[in-house]
């Protein structure tokens, strides 16, 4: 529309240019005109060749080759005579009878041209005002008719937070209900959890089920550079919604607007976001009510809102979305497979899948479901199975394979002693996830991987289990040192003393597992600041030696007992390696077939078999921040 517009305003302005090219600049061409007397006295003394009548103009050709042109008075015939007799060559044309509409132009064009800019600028100048006006309008989206048509019934995966959200969409059906018993809805419901969980879907099917209007809005909406913007789209936006009451009103990533308030911040007291935010705490329950305006908002980060925005009376109903457990994801894969009608091939068992992807969100088990079925068309097959999902989980997680990547065989050689490294120590430590498979593959940033995956859900981590997972990671180092010494260790074990470091670090200062420090917490961040507010507090220089010394100790005794468990089985490390830079990839089967050959003693044993099935490279949920993927 402002491209039409502004091709509308050159194209005025290039006709009122060529217009006054014609009306100006014709009478510089037309310089060669003459008076009727002075024309008639050129005739008489033979000066004049030829004359073209046209009308009442004469255009005529002196002998020279010289152009002049004359006007005949009105009703002249005579001119026909003197030219004959001077013995001009005269040339009749016939007076063209549409020559009025010319003149009309020429006389009328311009002064409509103008009034038609000035109308246009007119138009503008008014439609600037009403956009500065509606610039205060909230950008909500208002259905009602066509309301969301998803349902709790496709909603899977969180039966207990659907249980809550039922009551409010009771109270939507039949308000009357609640309002005999003194009873009132919550005002507000906030929705939070990790990004994917389906917070969006669940206000989305609260919607639908309650069959009243839907207003939509995202957080940043809010938020303009403009003084007062803000605020005056949260009025527009309630006062739209008590025109349709009773109604839901859906705010997505709210933390966009309600962030905790600083007071006296960067911004001060009067920083437009902190307007914004005043004016939402008031809407949502001020001295006005609200009667049948139920808000809904979604965030990924609830520890940032502000106090005021979450108390009772705003934000009753603080319901946390998690990720889902086995059952759930068994319920979010059959609802994606029975959405999108993906033809599942025999050997294709959802509960499989389920139990092999801990720690995936709803939206990860659809990108799963859907990168299966793009493999299944690229490779022409009617159905998707199993062996589609195998590798779409595999895609996922490790990343596609770089077939092209150029390693040399020496390369080849240490990444295969490293990750057998790794899988050997975690075969014989009781307290370590399974074993499942072993990889020399390139994918993503990793040029091996060794996977272990849980057979349930895991929640909580022992001090057994974090000590495990030390002596694990250290496994790849060790394997390097054994095998080339300690001058031919690589750079291959950096994520590996990272994550170890990390962990240790919180076994001693964050979870107060060791006698020597004590029972404290100390944020890996050591100083809080007002940019880091979550950090721990500030320790003295004797504390931070004493963790610093029982971390490094425990790294190097987990570095020790890591290398001598290779050092003993050494004749084991190299049957294995042999093996997987023959096939490149070794499932938990194959390993044990070897440890079992050489009398290597296995305390931990493969996945059950009919969760052996599904590969990943994640490690379990475990408390944040403390192990990133595997590499």
């Amino acid at each position: 529309m402002q491209i039409t517009k502004s091709l509308l305003i050159w194209f005025l302005i290039g006709a009122l240019m060529i217009l006054a090219f014609n009306m100006f600049g014709a009478q510089n061409l037309n310089s060669n005109k003459v008076a009727f007397t002075e024309f008639i006295q050129m005739v008489n003394e033979g000066k004049v060749k030829e004359a073209t009548i046209k009308g009442e103009e004469v255009i005529a050709t002196t002998k020279e080759g010289k152009k002049v042109e004359t006007a005949v008075p009105p009703g002249y015939s005579k001119i026909y005579d003197i030219l004959s007799e001077n013995g001009v060559k005269v040339n009749v044309i016939p007076s063209d009878s549409n020559n009025w509409i010319a003149t009309l132009l020429i006389s009328w064009l311009p002064i409509i041209l103008f009034i038609g800019l000035w109308i246009f600028m007119m138009r503008q100048m008014s439609g600037g005002a009403n956009r500065a006006f509606s610039f205060a309008k909230s950008r909500a989206k208002v259905y009602l008719e066509e309301k969301p048509k998803v349902k709790l019934d496709d909603v899977a995966g969180m039966d207990e937070v659907k249980e809550e959200v039922k009551e409010v969409i009771d109270y939507l059906k039949d308000p009357e209900r609640f309002k005999k018993l003194g009873g009132r809805a919550p005002k507000g419901i906030l929705l939070y959890g990790d990004p994917g969980v389906g917070k969006t879907l669940l206000a989305k099917a609260i919607a639908g089920e309650a069959n009243v209007p839907f207003i939509s809005i995202s957080g940043s909406d809010f938020v303009e550079m403009f003084v007062g913007v803000g605020a005056a789209r949260v009025r527009d936006l309630f006062e739209t919604a008590k025109k349709h009451a009773p109604c839901l009103v859906f705010i997505d990533e709210i933390d966009a607007v309600g962030r905790a308030r600083s007071g006296v911040g960067f911004g001060g007291g009067h920083d437009e976001r902190e307007q914004t935010l005043n004016q939402l705490l008031v809407e949502m329950d001020g001295f006005d009510s609200n009667e049948g305006i139920i808000v809904i908002a979604a965030t990924n980060r609830p520890d940032i809102l502000d106090p005021a925005l979450l108390r009772p009376g705003r934000f009753d109903r603080q319901i946390a979305v998690p990720k889902p457990d086995v059952k759930g994801r068994y319920e979010i894969l059959k609802v994606h497979v029975n959405k999108k009608k993906i033809p599942l091939g025999d050997d294709v068992d959802l509960m499989v899948i389920a139990r092999g992807t801990p720690g995936f969100s709803g939206a990860d088990l659809e990108n799963l479901v859907n990168e299966a079925a793009l493999l299944a068309a690229r490779k022409r097959k009617d159905k998707v199975t199993m062996e589609e999902f195998e590798e779409a989980l595999d895609r996922i997680m490790m990343g596609l394979e770089r077939k092209g990547m150029a390693i040399t065989p020496k390369e080849k050689e240490k990444i295969a002693y490293h990750e057998t490294g790794h899988a050997l120590v975690s075969v014989m430590l009781e307290d370590a996830d399974p074993l499942h498979k072993v990889s020399i593959i390139p994918r993503g940033q990793a040029l091996g991987v060794t996977v272990n995956l849980p057979e349930e859900d895991r929640h909580i981590y022992s001090k057994k289990d974090l000590m495990a997972r030390i002596l694990q990671l250290f496994g790849g180092r060790a394997a390097e040192e054994v095998f080339y010494g300690k001058d031919g260790i690589t750079t291959g074990a950096e994520n590996d003393l990272m994550r170890a470091t990390e962990l240790a670090y919180r076994m001693v200062a964050s979870w107060g597992m060791f006698d020597e420090i004590g029972p404290i917490h100390v944020s890996t961040s050591r100083s809080a600041n007002m940019f880091n507010p979550q950090a721990g507090p500030e320790i003295s220089e004797e504390t931070a030696r004493k963790i610093d010394e029982q971390v490094n100790k425990i790294l190097r005794e987990a570095y020790g007992k890591a290398k001598n468990i290779i050092e003993n089985y050494k004749d084991a490390v190299q049957a294995i390696v042999e093996l997987l830079l023959d096939k490149e990839t070794i499932t938990c089967e194959e390993f044990y077939a070897i440890c079992e050959q050489y009398g290597v003693p296995v305390k931990n044993r493969c996945r059950n078999k009919e969760v052996n099935v599904i590969s990943a490279s994640s490690a379990p949920d475990v408390p944040p921040g403390t192990l990133p993927d595997p590499v």
